[in-house]
C-alpha cells in the first residue's frame, strides 16, 4: 500500500507539473524554448524538458521552428472543453440558459475574458436558432462584441485596464474607434445593466450582454443573447431581451450562492 501511495503521488505531481507548463502558453504568445516555460512554470529546466518531451509524443504540444520550440497541440482543445463543461456553474447555468434560448429563438452564452478575447464556456441555442458554428471553447472578440463589452465594464479597474491595454495593441490604427465603441456601451451598462452589439462584431449579428458575478463579486463572467436574424428590430434586445437576461444572471448567481458553489469548485 505504501509503494502505490507512494506512486500515486509522483503521478499527481507530473500531472500537475504537466499543467503549469500547458498554463505557460498564453494566446498572443509566439512559440516557446524550454527556457522560456521553465520561467513561466518555476520548474527546473531538466524537469521542463522531460515533460514537454512526453506532452509532445501525447499530443499536448507540438515543435515548430529550426530551434525546436513548442506551440499548444491539437488535443489542448479536447482538453479545454472537458474541463470547461465540468464547470459547477455551466451545470447550473446550462437548464437556464436552454429556457431562455427555446423561449425566444436565441442563442445564449456564458464566457469568461482572456487578454482580448472571450472564451465561451457554455452555449445554448433554439430549435430553429439560424446556427453561428459556435460552441464551448470558442473564442470571440471582447471589444466587438456585448458579452465582451458587459465583462469589461463589470472588472475591477486595474483588470479592466490590463484588457483594454491588450485590445489596444491588436486593433493597431483603428484602436481610437474600437475603445470609443467600448466606452460608449459603458455608458448603457451603467444606465440600463446591458450592453447591445448590433452587427459590431459580425453583419446581422445581433445580441445583448450582461455582467455576472461569482464568489461574493471576486469572480466575473458575462452571458450574451443573440441571433443571426435581420428581420429582428434593435428595440426587441433593449426591451425585452436585455431585461430577460438580467434576470438569468441573478438567478445563476443567486443559485451558485444558495449552494455555496465556487467558481473552480474549491
Amino acid at each position: 500500500m505504501a509503494k502505490r501511495s507512494k506512486q500515486h503521488e509522483v503521478g499527481v505531481s507530473s500531472l500537475r507539473r504537466g499543467l503549469d507548463i500547458l498554463r505557460a502558453f498564453r494566446a498572443v504568445d509566439a512559440p516557446l524554448s524550454n527556457k522560456e516555460i521553465s520561467g513561466r512554470a518555476g520548474l527546473p529546466k531538466a524537469t521542463v524538458a522531460r515533460l514537454t518531451y512526453t506532452l509532445t509524443r501525447m499530443g499536448y504540444l507540438r515543435q515548430a521552428g529550426p530551434l525546436g520550440q513548442y506551440h499548444l497541440g491539437d488535443k489542448v482543445v479536447t482538453l479545454g472543453q472537458a474541463l470547461l463543461r465540468n464547470l459547477p456553474v455551466c451545470a447550473i447555468a446550462h437548464p437556464l440558459m436552454q429556457l431562455l434560448a427555446d423561449e425566444h429563438e436565441m442563442s445564449v452564452a456564458l464566457g469568461i475574458g482572456h487578454g482580448s478575447r472571450m472564451i465561451y464556456l457554455d452555449y445554448c441555442s433554439g430549435p430553429k436558432t439560424v446556427a453561428m458554428r459556435l460552441s464551448v471553447g470558442t473564442l470571440v472578440p471582447m471589444a466587438l462584441t456585448a458579452m465582451g463589452r458587459a465583462y469589461l465594464w463589470a472588472l475591477s479597474p486595474e483588470q479592466r485596464v490590463a484588457h483594454l491595454r491588450v485590445i489596444e495593441i491588436e486593433a493597431g490604427d483603428r484602436a481610437p474607434q474600437v475603445l470609443a465603441r467600448v466606452y460608449e456601451s459603458f455608458e448603457q451598462i451603467a444606465r440600463d445593466g446591458f450592453a447591445v452589439s448590433f452587427g459590431d462584431w459580425r453583419p446581422q449579428v445581433y445580441a445583448v450582454g450582461a455582467p455576472l458575478w461569482l464568489d461574493r463579486g471576486q469572480t466575473v463572467l458575462a452571458l450574451n443573447c443573440g441571433a443571426r436574424r435581420p428581420d429582428l428590430v434593435e428595440d426587441i434586445f433593449r426591451q425585452r431581451l436585455g431585461s430577460a437576461l438580467l434576470a438569468l444572471a441573478t438567478e445563476i448567481t443567486n443559485a451558485m450562492d444558495s449552494r455555496g458553489g465556487m467558481f473552480w469548485n474549491e
